[in-house]
C-alpha cells in the first residue's frame, strides 16, 4: 500500500516511477506506507546482556521476598510491550526514500535515518516462520491453558504471583502470536543490513520495489 504525491512538471524520471506504482512525494523523495518493520541490533553487547539477567533476576527476588511487587513489575513488562507492539502492526510504519537516506517512521518509537552509505546488504528473503504453524500454535495453547489454570487456582489470592503471572501470559501469547501472523502473510521481506550492526526487517506486498527504490533513487 503506497501514497503518492505529486509535483509540477514532474521530470520523465519521475513520472514514470508514478506509472510503475511507486509513491512519489516529490521528485526527490518516495514514500510508502502501510509497512510492519521491525528495527534493531543484530548482536546483543555483553553489557546489555548482563544487565538484563540481572534485572531478571532482581524481579525473581522481589517475587519471592516482597510478594507481588516482582510479579507486578513483569505484568507492566507483558502489557506495556504487548501494547507497543500490536500499536505498531496496527499502525504500521512509513518509509521515506531520499537520495542519500531511508527513514523509518515507525508508531510511538522514534524515526530512524539510515544512510545509504551504511547499508551493507539490502536483501529479499522469503519470509518463514520459525516453525511449522501447527507447532506453534500447539505451544501458545499449553501454554494459555496453564495460565488460564493459574489464574484460576490464585482467584481467592490475586496479588500471588501464580495469578498476577497468568493475567500477563493470557495477555503476552495472543497479542505475540497475533503480531507474527500479520508478518507471516507477507511471502517475502526486506532485511537491510547496516554497518553498525543494526537489521531493519521491512514486511510489505512489495519489497522488492523498496530494494529498487534504495538502488535508484
Amino acid at each position: 500500500m503506497s501514497e503518492r504525491g505529486r509535483c509540477p512538471g514532474l521530470p520523465a524520471r519521475c513520472r514514470a516511477r508514478e506509472r510503475d506504482g511507486m509513491a512519489a512525494a516529490d521528485c526527490g523523495r518516495e514514500v510508502v506506507g502501510g509497512a510492519v518493520v521491525d528495527y534493531g541490533s543484530s548482536d546483543i553487547p555483553a553489557v546489555t546482556a548482563v544487565a538484563g539477567a540481572g534485572f531478571f533476576i532482581l524481579v525473581i527476588y522481589l517475587s519471592i521476598a516482597f510478594p507481588p511487587s516482582g510479579s507486578l513489575i513483569l505484568l507492566a513488562i507483558a502489557l506495556t510491550l504487548s501494547a507497543m507492539e500490536l500499536y505498531g502492526v496496527i499502525r504500521r510504519t512509513g518509509i521515506e526514500i531520499t537520495r542519500d537516506a531511508i527513514t523509518l517512521r515507525r508508531p510511538i518509537l522514534p524515526a530512524v535515518v539510515i544512510p545509504k552509505d551504511a547499508i551493507v546488504k539490502a536483501e529479499v528473503r522469503e519470509n518463514k516462520l520459525p516453525g511449522p504453524s501447527w507447532l506453534l500454535v500447539a505451544l501458545v495453547g499449553v501454554i494459555l491453558v496453564s495460565a488460564v489454570a493459574g489464574i484460576y487456582g490464585g482467584l481467592s489470592n490475586p496479588a500471588s504471583m501464580r495469578f498476577i503471572l497468568g493475567i500477563a501470559a493470557v495477555v503476552f501469547f495472543p497479542v505475540m502470536t497475533c503480531c507474527t501472523s500479520v508478518r507471516a502473510r507477507y511471502p517475502r521481506s526486506l532485511t537491510i543490513t547496516t554497518a553498525d550492526k543494526k537489521i531493519a526487517a521491512i514486511y510489505t506486498d512489495d519489497p522488492e520495489r523498496i530494494a529498487r527504490m534504495l538502488e535508484v533513487s
